[in-house]
């Protein structure tokens, strides 16, 4: 859910990027891409142990009790069933959700 580029600018900033290896590419970033914006590309389980917020397209549901005091920032769609769903696993799993789906998409709101 993070393109190299936009990686690349959050180091920029100062953050630290790791990426799960191979998660680029259904959407057609290799590792290596990945490596050249200067992230670490790791294991899942080295993502889960070491990041403080993680990106995700889908809530990676199996993964929440891994990812207690962290922040998830994915598409959750909260009003919906599946979405209710997440919700009420990630709160016991002590999990801050962020759902993209809450987002406005105006054209003003888009620096968001």
């Amino acid at each position: 859910s993070m393109v190299p580029a936009v990686a690349e600018a959050l180091q920029k900033d100062g953050y630290r990027v790791c990426v799960e290896s191979s998660a680029g590419l259904y959407a057609g970033f290799t590792d290596a891409a990945y490596e050249k914006a200067g992230c670490s590309v790791v294991l899942r389980a080295e993502v889960l142990r070491t990041a403080q917020v993680l990106f995700a397209i889908e809530a990676p549901v199996r993964d929440l009790p891994a990812m207690r005091g962290k922040v998830l920032i994915s598409w959750v769609g909260r009003l919906s069933d599946n979405g209710k769903k997440v919700i009420e696993q990630a709160n016991p799993a002590g999990v801050t959700l962020i759902d993209v789906t809450a987002v406005p998409r105006i054209t003003i709101a888009q620096k968001l």
